[in-house]
């Protein structure tokens, strides 16, 4: 397990330094790769085979996040926005096809503390998390579902415009072929359609004017690529202030009639967990427990116990082993 962590820690230490090579090239052009799969030729793996290879419209679900640490609250923001979205139309077109978990190197709001994890940690962590997803839902599903068909990656830039360019170009660049015959091959290109699975505050910032030098343009350009789930959850601002802030006029002038930004409602109980809460609660264990045991595996374990309670416990694992956030304040 060391040996296999420490080559994958190499990896992405490349992979990384590539990605950093190639911005300080040409800064302004956004850029992405893929860190894991749960197949070779993700997300084109598990199309129906009964869709037209020409025409049909390939949907992938994206969350988005900083993922420091991933929690449960991740994980099932994903799972219950991709049953959810699936279940506002009883027709199968708008299922998704595959799911991406999506980490931006930079952040538009939030400046690094020494104490967060690093880059190639959170790689590592949600890497795990992907794993863990496809491994249960492949175990609780008969049929296909699109959390089977699940991917890790990176992108450069922190604004969504940049990011769905990223990810479409970096898809179009990279297209399978299939074989008719011995002799004849075709080019699969699908039609693709990003949705990103946003909470309410972060659906906020995209409508921010802060960010744009032309909101309207930006996010017009933003939504003929891209689509927004707002998974909406209690605690935030309260329903008055969602509900004035969907019937706005930029919504309305961006958004109109249109389907591009979903409402899906998620579990009450998703809102009490937050990646913040939860490096505070890692910090205060590991002092505490220093403080009572000198013994460093049974301090592990205790800390490891605490952290099931709000991490997949494959993350729990891996900060546990790798010591991650012992010195949050």
């Amino acid at each position: 397990m060391c040996a296999h962590r420490a080559d994958s820690r190499t990896t992405l230490e490349n992979l990384l330094s590539s990605l950093q090579n190639e911005l300080n090239l040409n800064p302004s052009q956004p850029l992405f790769k893929l860190t894991y799969t749960s197949s070779p030729s993700w997300p084109y793996y598990l199309i129906d085979s009964t869709k037209s290879r020409h025409n049909s419209t390939l949907k992938i679900a994206i969350l988005d996040s900083s993922f420091n640490p991933p929690t449960k609250a991740h994980m099932q923001l994903l799972l219950q926005s991709v049953k959810n979205y699936s279940n506002t139309k009883p027709d199968n077109s708008v299922s998704f096809d595959a799911c991406l978990l999506l980490y931006a190197i930079k952040n538009a709001d939030k400046t690094p503390s020494p104490s967060d994890a690093g880059p190639v940690d959170r790689i590592l962590m949600m890497e795990s998390l992907a794993s863990q997803i496809h491994s249960t839902t492949i175990k609780a599903e008969q049929t296909f579902n699109s959390l089977q068909n699940i991917a890790t990656g990176v992108t450069t830039h922190p604004l969504f415009m940049d990011k769905a360019k990223a990810i479409q170009s970096y898809l179009n660049n990279n297209k399978p072929s299939y074989s008719i015959d011995s002799s004849t091959f075709i080019n699969y290109s699908p039609q693709i359609s990003l949705h990103f699975i946003l909470g309410f505050d972060t659906v906020i910032r995209l409508f921010n004017p802060q960010y744009y030098s032309n909101i309207y343009k930006e996010l017009n350009s933003f939504f003929e690529i891209s689509n927004v789930i707002c998974a909406n959850r209690d605690g935030y601002g309260g329903r008055e202030i969602e509900e004035n802030f969907f019937q706005s006029d930029i919504i309305k002038e961006i958004i109109g009639e249109s389907e591009k930004l979903i409402r899906v409602k998620l579990d009450d109980d998703l809102a009490k967990i937050s990646s913040t809460n939860v490096r505070k609660a890692i910090s205060d264990a590991w002092n505490i427990e220093r403080q009572e045991t000198d013994d460093s595996d049974e301090r592990e374990e205790i800390i490891k116990n605490i952290l099931y309670n709000f991490c997949p416990e494959s993350v729990a694992e891996f900060i546990v082993q790798e010591k991650l956030y012992r010195n949050t304040r």
